[in-house]
């Protein structure tokens, strides 16, 4: 149901190397100033070690954000880092430029404009040898094509959308071409809307077209065909005309049909990175991009010889060197526990 493309924040844990955990941090949501922007920090710091016990140590954070660096909880974030995995190593990635190199175009172009849908925005930016050149945001997002469709069904036929069945609509409905895995018009089911409000226990049904659906969400990509004109202005001549010849790159959950659509309001070409069926689930080319981008400069954490170091540990406590639990981390006390050599000192007679 590409669910995941309404989120505003995912985090992926993976094992890059047999000695240390990668965390991947993807930053949809971009707050105000003035607003909270500490939801990435807190989630470091509560959500990671308490979603799985994190035996090997974090080595890596790459967190990708609209705008990098001055995304406004990537500071919060990278402190968290610092503080809780004094040794990882901390990058701070583009969305843009991890989606660019996550598309695999061969060749790469030498500039273009990447759109990137997110949950609650889309991004703008001109990207030429992977760096930044001019960039912005338009609100609305993925999240936003559904609140269109949510309110245009709830005016027009009385009906109330739950968020996935609208985002099924926008994704599933041909609004902008035919849809892969829905031939024909497509019917959503919600529940009706009385002079009492709407009433969950009952259902019923309504067929969108696709040109009723076009109706709906093409208006949301006016806000992206304005930015695109911005950016090209911001940018050095001959920077913008690369990127006009290297056209429009649709990334993230754009409808089928979306760049032909900008086409026709902006005269650029463009083409859209659909995510494989995995994607659904797993979006992946963000993800391949932080990959490609670690592969081509693998972090170089400080990653402490644990092995060594538990051996230490135990040849410490059995020779009564060490008397002091509060000397070792926790892990350090489990693996003493397990082996039977707490509490107290050991006793050799039974080792």
């Amino acid at each position: 149901m590409l669910w995941w493309a309404l989120e505003e924040i995912r985090i992926q844990r993976t094992g890059r190397s047999a000695r240390y955990t990668e965390l991947v941090l993807e930053l949809a949501w971009n707050p105000d100033p003035g607003s909270d922007a500490s939801l990435a920090a807190e989630l470091l710091a509560v959500g990671v070690p308490k979603a799985s016990q994190l035996w090997a140590p974090i080595g890596s954070v790459v967190l990708v954000a609209p705008g990098a660096g001055a995304h406004p909880g990537v500071r919060p974030a990278v402190d968290t880092v610092r503080e809780q995995w004094p040794a990882a190593e901390v990058r701070v990635v583009d969305e843009t430029v991890a989606a660019l190199v996550g598309a695999n175009l061969d060749p790469e172009p030498a500039a273009c404009l990447v759109v990137h849908l997110d949950a609650v925005h889309t991004s703008v930016a001109l990207v030429a040898g992977r760096e930044v050149v001019a960039s912005g945001l338009a609100t609305g997002g993925a999240r936003g094509l559904a609140g269109a469709v949510i309110g245009h069904v709830r005016d027009e036929h009385g009906l109330d959308l739950g968020l996935e069945q609208a985002w099924s609509a926008v994704v599933h409905g041909g609004g902008f071409a035919p849809s892969p895995t829905v031939p024909g018009p497509l019917s959503v089911h919600g529940s009706p809307i009385t002079d009492d409000g709407p009433r969950p226990r009952e259902q019923a049904e309504v067929t969108l077209s696709p040109t009723e659906l076009r109706a709906v969400v093409a208006p949301a990509y006016q806000p992206v065909v304005d930015l695109v004109t911005r950016v090209l202005r911001d940018a050095p001549p001959e920077t913008a005309r690369q990127a006009t010849a290297g056209g429009l790159l649709l990334t993230g959950p754009h409808p089928p049909g979306a760049e032909h659509h900008l086409t026709e309001l902006t005269g650029l070409p463009a083409r859209r990175v659909a995510e494989p069926r995995i994607g659904f689930e797993h979006p992946r080319v963000l993800r391949d991009g932080v990959a490609r981008l670690l592969a081509e400069n693998p972090p170089a954490p400080v990653i402490e010889d644990r092995a060594g170091r538990f051996r230490r540990v135990i040849a410490d406590w059995a020779s009564s060197s060490v008397g002091d639990q509060d000397a070792h981390t926790p892990e350090e006390l489990a693996l003493l526990e397990a082996l039977r050599l707490l509490p107290g000192r050991p006793n050799t007679d039974d080792r």
